[in-house]
């Protein structure tokens, strides 16, 4: 019997990940970030309501691997209710372990970290 290539934890965000539209109509205050490349395999882009100084609300579009949906996924319920200019304080490797990613896929990580930062930078300019 061969070992699943995803955790149980990939499994339930991947099949629960919930991208946005991209034709959505969003009311209120929200910043973007976007990066990577379809053609290069992994391409995310974030949407994150800023009321005051914190997320409300974030949307996602992702296209790659289940890792990459998952850890986008994950990234998006996590910065809810945090600190605009400071979406991620432990950095995107903190999603390594619980993901089981592998390091061949680390730098798909980097990517959904260089969407969370430019989301960081719109929002510190709001």
């Amino acid at each position: 019997m061969t070992e699943p290539l995803y955790n149980a934890l990939v499994r339930k965000l991947f099949s629960s990940a919930q991208p946005a539209s991209c034709a959505e109509q969003l009311s209120g205050q929200w910043v973007v970030g976007e990066a990577g490349s379809v053609a290069l395999g992994t391409w995310v882009r974030l949407k994150a309501e800023i009321q005051g100084t914190r997320v409300m609300n974030a949307r996602f579009r992702v296209y790659g691997c289940p890792h990459t949906v998952a850890a986008t996924a994950w990234v998006a319920g996590q910065i809810r209710g945090r600190s605009a200019i400071d979406l991620l304080p432990e950095g995107i490797a903190r999603l390594c372990e619980p993901l089981e990613v592998p390091a061949e896929k680390l730098g798909r990580l980097l990517v959904i970290e260089d969407v969370v930062r430019a989301c960081e930078c719109q929002a510190g300019n709001v």
